[in-house]
């Protein structure tokens, strides 16, 4: 893929299309056992066009997460090609910090300074689903638009997916929100 290109749709003809990827839970078990792999494997068909920004509470440098994706990689039986795994590990940073804090989403608003259409993943417990969209709304990075996947179990029953639904409904539109 050429660079600002993505399958034939440059990225001023898509203005929806996400400028950077904001994984919260990046030094996860998931991240560990899929998300990594896919990833690298999304860098290896150059269908990858944005930097990765890591959120997780875990005080690591962007060295150590970089060293983390390799070996989750590698534990999955994937065979890395290292000149694809440097395209890959250079898209990575991090930010380190507790989902609860605003400054937290302070460093995660300076992170994607110049940013216009970051794509938020929350791979974390549903239960800090609404603590994280919260902090985002408030921090200012979810206006209309944006939008929020979220992974794993989506409540355990209608009862508690409809109140969660309606907590995030607080801070973002239905139309935000992809379920995984």
């Amino acid at each position: 893929a050429q660079s600002g290109r993505l399958r034939g749709v440059s990225r001023e003809s898509s203005p929806s299309m996400a400028d950077a990827l904001v994984v919260f839970g990046i030094t996860g078990d998931l991240a560990k056992k899929q998300t990594f792999r896919s990833l690298y494997r999304l860098e290896r068909r150059e269908l990858l066009p944005c930097p990765l920004i890591g959120v997780a509470v875990d005080d690591w440098s962007v060295e150590q997460l970089r060293e983390h994706a390799r070996e989750s990689i590698e534990a999955t039986g994937e065979q890395l090609d290292e000149q694809v795994f440097r395209r890959f590990a250079a898209k990575l940073q991090y930010v380190s910090g507790d989902f609860s804090h605003d400054q937290t989403y302070k460093r995660l608003a300076d992170a994607l300074d110049g940013f216009r259409n970051p794509t938020f993943y929350l791979e974390i417990p549903p239960s800090l689903f609404g603590t994280v969209v919260a902090g985002l709304a408030k921090a200012g990075l979810v206006p209309g638009g944006r939008r929020v996947i979220f992974e794993k179990p989506f409540g355990h029953d209608l009862g508690s997916a409809t109140k969660l639904t309606q907590e995030l409904h607080k801070y973002i539109d239905e139309s935000q929100i992809y379920r995984i």
